[in-house]
């Protein structure tokens, strides 16, 4: 099927984002919501889209509507042309009143309290006119903020492709190692090596099923042929679990940059050759042109690492 050449110049901004809006909201009615256009006027400019690429984007499921195949495929086509055109304003912005503003980061309470708090006293240094907003969230969440527009980029664990929106991209920062925390008496602490096998003996305090360390903890354990895990309470972030240690709860299971992994009071052992290493990594949305403070930003993370 051949297509004049002049057939995007008869799409709208306009249109391109109704669809969008239309696609996340799972219908009209919550895109009328969001931004403020009648259901006619969103149906008329979703029907001109099918008109210009002579399919259908939509398909009704009872009384709901989700995008069919083609649908899907031109969704993910239109967010990164979206979010490189509204990322115009801020670099043009910014080359022309200079640089001021407001950033915008999602990260966890982990690294928060580790290892960022330094590359951001440094960014604020040398950006004294930018306010820095910062907020903490699990991956999900942070992902959801940088999607919906709240945050412009989040710092976490990278997370698996398959819980990763296929509308945000990746860069890796610096590595980080999986590790054991423990209290200073815990024997375990005598241990300068310690193993997965000598490990598992003891009560654990280990991430939710959905977090990235524990996926890579069942994944030693079964690559080991070891047996399961004697896991005692579950947490969402690295900072919960140490409180839970520090408690006598059980031994810990966190990851961080070795040696700067703030737990006062308790011990940390290495297990990354056994479990391995992750990346922290920052996420935007695919498509979007970063500013140079956002870049100076990334950068600064990978130096300080």
């Amino acid at each position: 099927m051949k297509f004049p050449l002049d057939q995007a110049d008869a799409i709208s901004v306009q249109q391109i984002r109704t669809y969008c809006t239309v696609v996340e909201c799972g219908g009209y009615a919550g895109a009328q919501q969001q931004i403020g256009l009648a259901t006619p006027t969103m149906w008329e400019q979703v029907k001109a889209l099918e008109k210009r690429y002579r399919t259908k984007l939509f398909e009704r499921v009872g009384r709901n509507i989700r995008t069919t195949p083609t649908g899907q495929t031109l969704y993910q086509m239109y967010k990164p042309i979206l979010a490189n055109l509204d990322s115009t304003f801020e670099i043009v912005a910014e080359q022309t009143e200079g640089i001021s503003g407001e950033v915008r980061v999602c990260t966890g309470v982990r690294m928060m309290l580790e290892e960022l708090g330094t590359v951001f006293g440094q960014f604020h240094q040398k950006f004294p006119d930018v306010r820095l907003r910062l907020s903490t969230g699990g991956d999900r969440v942070a992902q959801q903020s940088v999607l919906d527009g709240k945050d412009d980029l989040a710092l976490l664990i990278e997370p698996p492709p398959n819980v990763l929106s296929k509308s945000l991209k990746v860069e890796r920062l610096y590595p980080i190692e999986f590790m054991a925390i423990l209290p200073r008496k815990h024997r375990l602490c005598k241990v300068e090596h310690l193993k997965l096998h000598e490990l598992i003996n003891f009560p654990l305090v280990v991430g939710n099923q959905n977090s990235v360390g524990r996926m890579a903890l069942e994944e030693a354990l079964h690559r080991l042929s070891l047996g399961p895990a004697r896991i005692v309470c579950e947490t969402d972030t690295s900072a919960v679990t140490a409180a839970c240690v520090r408690a006598n709860m059980g031994v810990g299971f966190v990851a961080g940059i070795p040696g700067q992994v703030n737990t006062p009071g308790l011990i940390a052992r290495s297990l990354a050759e056994e479990v391995g290493r992750v990346h922290v990594v920052a996420i935007y949305k695919l498509g979007r042109q970063l500013t140079r403070v956002l870049c100076e930003l990334l950068e600064m993370l990978r130096m300080n690492s």
